[in-house]
């Protein structure tokens, strides 16, 4: 359970950096808001969902597995 609030942490927090971060960079051309969004948040964004997406894009489970 701890592991999926860290993810979950993970995408939110990197969801707020690049909200921040896309407003001034879009209004202002800002390089240091541009740099922001793209070094800082897209990456907590993809290691945030990384947990979720990677049980959907593995293969199917063996016989006699289980997700319980």
């Amino acid at each position: 359970m701890a592991a999926v609030l860290f993810r979950v942490g993970l995408l939110a927090v990197g969801m707020d950096v690049v909200e921040i971060g896309l407003g001034d960079a879009l209004v202002t051309g800002s390089l240091l808001d541009w740099a922001l969004v793209l070094l800082v948040g897209l990456p907590l964004i993809v290691a945030g969902s990384a947990g979720f997406m990677a049980p959907l894009l593995g293969g199917p489970n063996q016989k006699g597995s289980s997700d319980a």
